[in-house]
């Protein structure tokens, strides 16, 4: 063989060598740039997840807050229905007699200047 011959050969050896180690290089940098996309997806993925939960207890104590306004406001007007009913109720007749049966007694009363026992000061 002659030295051209076998410089053309070494060469042609060290350039399939290059590209060998080229492609082993770029398969190597492919794996890594996958693993780290991975990894980023998954950081992006418990991101998410974060996120929702921290929504969900947001909301959870938005609508607490808002049911228990509500319960207060309805108590309120339940308290004021029943202060109505019973402001409203007739007197019953015994009360009623009771009452006729004062003021008949004040009507009645000597007019000794003395107030009866059951009139105030």
């Amino acid at each position: 063989m002659t030295s051209t011959r076998r410089e053309v050969k070494v060469a042609a050896a060290r350039a399939v060598e290059r590209v060998l180690r080229a492609e082993r290089d770029a398969e190597a940098s492919l794996a890594e740039t996958r693993a780290q996309a991975q990894a980023l997806l998954e950081a992006a993925r418990e991101d998410a997840l974060v996120i929702v939960n921290r929504s969900m207890e947001r909301a959870q104590r938005w609508q607490a807050a808002h049911a228990q306004a509500l319960q207060g406001r309805l108590q309120m007007l339940r308290d004021q229905a029943a202060a109505r009913a019973s402001a409203r109720r007739a007197p019953d007749a015994a009360d009623i007699d009771a009452a006729v049966e004062r003021t008949v007694d004040r009507l009645v009363a000597p007019a000794s200047g003395n107030p009866p026992d059951d009139v105030a000061h």
